[in-house]
């Protein structure tokens, strides 16, 4: 056995993580673990990194017990971890990043480790691994610049250069394109076949049948279930998932858009800060009260894009946008709140929430700054009520299921559907009348995501307009009533749902026709 664990139980204040789960990978085999969020998948990985130590049980690598105190330890013994979360040193470059902590010197370290980086070869370094995982990145660029798709890459190729007998890779897959995917399975494929073992923690159910040898189902703590991948069933494995069967992932499509319109954009363009192109090229669609319109589109398409240009993060050069038929100015997220526009964001740690603050200080935050809502959580618009924000925060909690010790709970300890639920939440306090979701269900479980879904059918039953952008085209067909193609920054197609499939919306995202 490569790495295994048994009886390992940990807890947090008000939390049992883990109790008592076993679990193993052999030398060159692929092990999934898959479960909810908050079913202590993190957790384990964490453990087996050396980022928190157990409070109970064996951990052994290679059949030797160990005491993994610190991820140093872990990296010593040949345990590489790739995380979900991106780590990286922002004002760092790309090679710097990669090869941080055993970068290449020049001659002989002098006084213990202090030595000259050799510059030349740390790009060249740093160049040949992202060649090898086909990453079309900068090594000079930095690391604050990268979008979400092209930082996971760079963690990719940062764990494939380290020298490792295990592999553990928590969602590596959740912002890459499904191009990026293959490469990657053909990369971890010829790495089990050189007898690596491989820990595949993913939510994304049919990744796992093509690629695991065996699945281990995680639920409330425990592992219930331990089977061979060949002959397993996804229904079989959610089922294990949630105690129950799944049904309906996607809400009954018998909702009736308003004639009135919610959000109407007009010729929408934004140059490139770096020059030499558009980000956004002449945009234009309209979105009615109690209807959805996703779109969708490769990578670097232009979706986040415009979600940042609707709701003032980036501010647009031109065009026009109408908020129920009124003509609105936005230069800011706050111009944007008070038009009765607000934003989900794609990277729900760094542009959603305040991580070391609680669920109800994140909530105080959206709602103080929304002029729609201020009065009722604030007296005389300024000194915050903690008593009504605490109200509105049960309220939210119990409406969204978000699960939590209690409402004063940092965000940081909760997972990763919670920590979008309670995204969800606190825009959704601002009482908008329109909703920009932009990757809403990147990186959560599938009982997460169908939560998600049902708030967002309860929004625009309620007479809201939902823009829904997405690279999910699966998620796009099922939820939207009508789907815009994006690339290079521009619409290329608008598509009904009813009268389309993902391998049309494929070939327009891909080639524009």
């Amino acid at each position: 056995m490569a790495l295994g664990c048994w009886g390992v139980s940990k807890a947090f204040p008000g939390v049992q993580a883990l109790a008592g789960v076993d679990f193993g990978v052999a030398a060159g085999e692929v092990h999934a673990l898959v479960g909810e969020n908050g079913a202590g998948k993190s957790t384990l990985v964490k453990i087996f990194s050396g980022g928190y130590r157990p409070d109970s049980g064996v951990l052994q690598i290679r059949g030797e017990d160990v005491r993994l105190r610190r991820p140093a330890d872990a990296e010593a013994r040949g345990v590489v971890t790739i995380h979900q979360e991106i780590i990286l040193v922002p004002e760092l470059d790309v090679a710097t990043n990669l090869l941080l902590g055993t970068p290449p010197v020049r001659g002989r370290r002098l006084l213990g480790d202090l030595a000259m980086v050799d510059r030349r070869k740390l790009y060249e370094t740093a160049s040949r691994a992202l060649r090898e995982i086909h990453a079309g990145i900068d090594p000079r660029a930095r690391a604050r610049d990268l979008g979400v798709s092209a930082a996971q890459l760079v963690l990719l190729a940062r764990g494939l250069l380290r020298e490792m007998r295990i592999l553990i890779l928590d969602e590596p897959t959740a912002a890459l394109t499904p191009q990026e995917a293959d490469e990657l399975f053909v990369k971890l494929r010829a790495l089990r076949a050189k007898g690596v073992g491989i820990v595949y923690v993913s939510h994304r159910l049919d990744e796992v049948m093509a690629l695991a040898d065996r699945i281990t189902v995680l639920r409330d703590g425990r592992a219930v279930a331990t089977m061979a991948a060949q002959g397993a069933s996804v229904d079989r494995v959610v089922e294990l998932m949630l105690a129950r069967r799944l049904g309906d992932m996607y809400p009954p499509p018998d909702r009736a858009a308003a004639e009135r319109t919610a959000l109407d954009v007009s010729h929408l363009s934004r140059a490139s800060r770096r020059g030499g192109y558009l980000s956004l090229d002449d945009v234009s669609f309209r979105v009615a009260r109690g209807e959805i319109v996703g779109i969708t589109g490769l990578v670097g398409a232009g979706k986040t894009e415009l979600a940042r240009a609707l709701c003032g993060v980036d501010p647009p050069d031109g065009g026009d946008v109408r908020v129920d038929g009124q003509p609105v100015r936005i230069r800011s997220p706050r111009d944007a709140l008070q038009a009765g526009i607000t934003l989900v964001p794609e990277d729900r740690k760094r542009q959603g929430l305040v991580l070391l603050m609680s669920v109800v200080q994140n909530l105080a935050l959206a709602m103080a700054n929304a002029a729609t809502v201020r009065r009722a959580v604030t007296r005389l618009g300024q000194v915050l009520q903690w008593k009504r924000l605490a109200q509105v925060a049960r309220t939210q909690v119990d409406r969204y299921r978000i699960r939590v010790s209690s409402i004063g709970q940092q965000v940081r300890d909760l997972s990763g559907g919670n920590q979008q639920k309670v995204v969800l939440a606190k825009c959704l306090a601002t009482s908008p009348k329109v909703v920009v979701f932009d990757e809403p269900t990147r990186g959560i479980a599938v009982g997460s995501k169908a939560d998600i879904y049902r708030i967002i059918d309860e929004l625009v039953r309620q007479g809201l307009g939902v823009v829904l952008l997405s690279s999910e085209i699966e998620e796009v067909l099922h939820m939207s009533d009508r789907i815009y193609v994006m690339r290079n920054g521009a619409i290329v197609k608008e598509l009904e749902p009813a009268s389309t499939n993902a391998d049309v919306i494929l070939r327009y995202a891909a080639t524009g026709r």
